[in-house]
């Protein structure tokens, strides 16, 4: 396969060194627009600004496999052209929703292919949080994509709690998801702890999955045949992230099958996100 790579130099040609071990890949070609990259049958987007949808759209109009690397976007409407022009050209789209490209998520998610039930604590150090470059719906809309993507289910019901004290600004959020299929998630994000914490549990009638996403490690627990619990921990390279994400996708293109986080899965995250932030205006 010929890859384009379009963005930033020095972000193409780190990409470029995830993309160059893999057999399928045959040559490489960096640019700085997607007009400049020529006939290819994949292109790494990176694009961080705005009508970053806009430019997806042409190249999935333009017939190219596409991974975007960027924040996920929240532009229903657009997601939704996007989507359909995908759907119509039978072209593949990826995104680089990181909490579930990660190597420790991926692992979680062959022993539990959908839990039953899902639990996010998501703490943040306040002044962290007052210093960093990220909106408080930031965080709250990586976990929620998060646990739809792994549950991969219809949201049948949603309960909010938040906690703001002058109507002006978010500290902390309680999400409760019930799916038709009668799996659960809960989101908690508080925005003032004193230490940071981030915790995902996950289970079902077999496993109990306990990841501590700061440190990237996972307890797997399971009952012996006498019945007692047991658990056997595991630890991942987050920095490997990248690497796998490509892989992913080039996988994906060779096996004609769906990508790890689609426009499907992405539409769907977004008329959930809009459900949501509709009914934060009330409470």
């Amino acid at each position: 396969m010929r890859i384009g790579i379009v963005g930033p130099a020095d972000r193409a040609v780190a990409w470029e060194k995830h993309l160059r071990p893999h057999r399928t890949v045959s040559e490489v070609v960096i640019a700085g627009k997607l007009s400049e990259i020529g006939e290819v049958n994949a292109c790494l987007l990176m694009d961080n600004y705005s009508k970053n949808l806009d430019r997806l759209l042409a190249a999935v109009k333009a017939g190219y496999h596409t991974f975007l690397i960027a924040p996920i976007p929240t532009q229903t409407k657009q997601i939704e052209k996007v989507y359909h022009a995908a759907e119509e050209s039978n072209v593949l789209v990826q995104f680089s929703h990181w909490p579930t490209l990660a190597p420790a998520s991926k692992w979680m998610s062959k022993k539990i292919a959908k839990p039953s039930f899902l639990q996010v604590n998501r703490e943040l150090n306040y002044s962290e949080f007052v210093e960093s470059d990220h909106p408080f719906e930031y965080y709250w809309i990586d976990e929620l994509a998060f646990c739809l993507r792994w549950i991969n289910g219809s949201v049948h019901h949603i309960d909010l709690k938040t906690v703001e004290l002058s109507k002006q600004h978010l500290y902390a959020l309680h999400i409760l998801l019930r799916f038709e299929s009668g799996a659960t998630a809960n989101i908690y994000v508080n925005v003032t702890a004193t230490n940071s914490r981030h915790h995902r549990l996950a289970a079902n009638n077999h496993f109990i999955l306990d990841c501590d996403v700061l440190e990237q490690s996972v307890r797997l627990g399971e009952e012996n045949r006498d019945g007692h619990l047991f658990f056997n921990s595991k630890s991942f390279d987050a920095s490997k992230a990248a690497e796998l994400a490509a892989l992913s996708f080039l996988k994906a293109i060779q096996f004609n099958r769906e990508t790890i986080y689609n426009a499907y899965h992405l539409w769907e995250l977004n008329k959930t996100i809009d459900k949501i932030k509709k009914r934060l205006t009330r409470v």
